[in-house]
């Protein structure tokens, strides 16, 4: 593939590809058994491919996957991947595609397609409902600081069988609090973690990924998720980041309903993209760009 350099990250290991047609930046995760394509530029994307190709199949992957451009589309699918979703406004208010190539069969069988899809049905048969519930009394919700993180760790670890990236690992947070991303916390009536979620920010392109939600069995039902999205929403206008999405586990209906209730638009779905919850699953893309009403 020609020159590489590689560093241990957080969620696998980070590779720079340097070959004579293509230059690649990209994580390579056991855990996730894929390669995911962080940037990268090809004057012969076949070549590109062929060479990521031969690095998933000698590490034992079944996928890879990148963003790119829209004008890219065309030549990326000639040279072996497919199309699975469309993120709005990522390339700081261009579209993205998400593409992906397929290793083995396995990879592509989708066990839960026909709940995933009455999922959806089920909850585009009611209008969307934006509205943001109040919390329960004595409940507040904050900006996570430092000396938060054991207790939101904790509560991803309870949460979460797995999850793609070490958010059970408090270092990790901090290191990702103090770069890029933006977390929000609910305390019950006792100063318990029961909810979290988070913002990952991307100054370069101005757009932001909404994820890692979480709410303790006990606290569901209470509106915890939308109360919190709303307020990223709101942190997000005002750090100028009107770009929204996510990407949701496509078997969580609460999760899928809470995007949709705020507005977001189901853009794609990618197959078996990561490992959560103990297993590969399916996840949903949804978008938003805030009104300009509301950016800052």
């Amino acid at each position: 593939m020609g020159v590489g350099t590689q560093s241990t990250s957080e969620m696998g290991v980070e590779h720079r590809i340097k070959a004579s047609d293509f230059t690649v930046q990209m994580v390579v995760s056991d855990f996730n058994r894929r390669i995911q394509i962080l940037d990268y530029e090809a004057r012969e994307p076949r070549a590109m491919i062929r060479g990521l190709v031969a690095e998933a199949r000698n590490r034992g992957y079944g996928k890879i996957f990148l963003k790119a451009p829209v004008f890219d589309r065309k030549a990326l699918e000639d040279a072996g991947m497919v199309f699975e979703a469309t993120i709005t406004g990522y390339f700081s208010g261009q579209p993205a595609v998400v593409m992906s190539l397929y290793l083995n069969d396995d990879r592509m069988e989708r066990p839960f397609e026909s709940e995933q899809d009455e999922i959806l049905e089920t909850i585009g048969s009611r209008p969307p409902d934006a509205s943001v519930p109040d919390l329960p009394d004595g409940y507040r919700m904050a900006v996570a600081t430092a000396s938060d993180l054991e207790e939101l760790a904790s509560l991803y670890g309870t949460v979460f069988d797995s999850y793609p990236f070490p958010i059970t690992d408090p270092e990790y947070l901090l290191s990702t609090m103090d770069s890029h991303v933006v977390y929000r916390i609910v305390r019950d009536t006792e100063g318990v973690v029961v909810a979290a979620a988070s913002a990952e920010t991307c100054r370069r392109h101005h757009n932001a990924e909404m994820t890692d939600f979480a709410t303790l069995p006990s606290q569901r039902g209470l509106g915890l998720a939308q109360h919190i999205l709303a307020a990223l929403e709101e942190d997000m206008a005002v750090c100028s980041n009107p770009n929204l999405y996510t990407i949701a586990r496509a078997r969580s209906f609460g999760m899928n309903r809470v995007f949709y209730n705020r507005g977001y638009t189901m853009t794609g779905t990618l197959v078996n993209n990561c490992h959560i919850s103990g297993q590969f699953e399916d996840m949903h893309v949804w978008c938003k760009t805030l009104e300009p009403s509301r950016q800052r």
